[in-house]
């Protein structure tokens, strides 16, 4: 496919409809199309490979983790750096992002509870150096996406959580959802 006539009207329509159910047949998707199976799956192989798309999991955290935040971080150049290393793996983080504005940096999260985000915030960005202002706006309803790629369910490691941390740091989260079967 030329990348001018790469998300011609055939490949979105396929993600539409994965979009629509990311378990939908193949087949089910070539009769729709009117073409074969092989064409449909190349066509999606070509959409994972070019890193257009990707199939996953995603969780519905409602019951889980019903309270999140957008969290508005003021920082130096190093302070940012800083945040995101230590927030790239964290499975309470859903989006994180570089910005211009009032704030250069966005974070999402999800919390169980207003402690457990408390908690986030003091240990994980307030303490940190070059950290200017932080502003938190808390929602106990997440309209849309209904589902999120969390990272709940890692391989389990006894001794690190996903951002790196050892299980006995003082500066890892100690409701960290990694370190769940440790307790």
């Amino acid at each position: 496919m030329k990348s001018k006539n790469f998300l011609d009207e055939t490949n979105r329509f396929i993600i539409s409809e994965l979009l629509k159910n990311g378990r939908i047949k193949l087949t089910e998707l070539a009769k729709k199309l009117k073409v074969t199976p092989a064409a449909v799956k190349e066509r999606v192989d070509r959409l994972i490979k070019k890193k257009v798309i990707t199939i996953s999991a995603l969780i519905n955290p409602e019951n889980l983790y019903p309270l999140s935040a957008c969290i508005g971080v003021e920082a130096d150049a190093d302070g940012v750096n800083l945040i995101v290393r230590k927030l790239r793996n964290c499975p309470l983080v859903f989006h994180l992002a570089k910005t211009s504005g009032n704030h250069n940096l966005i974070i999402n999260m999800v919390a169980r509870d207003i402690a457990q985000l408390e908690e986030f915030l003091n240990k994980q960005i307030r303490s940190e150096p070059g950290i200017r202002h932080v502003e938190v706006n808390i929602s106990n309803s997440i309209i849309v996406p209904k589902y999120l790629p969390l990272r709940f369910f890692y391989p389990y490691d006894p001794e690190y959580a996903p951002c790196g941390l050892r299980f006995d740091d003082e500066e890892r989260c100690p409701s960290c959802p990694a370190f769940e079967k440790k307790k």
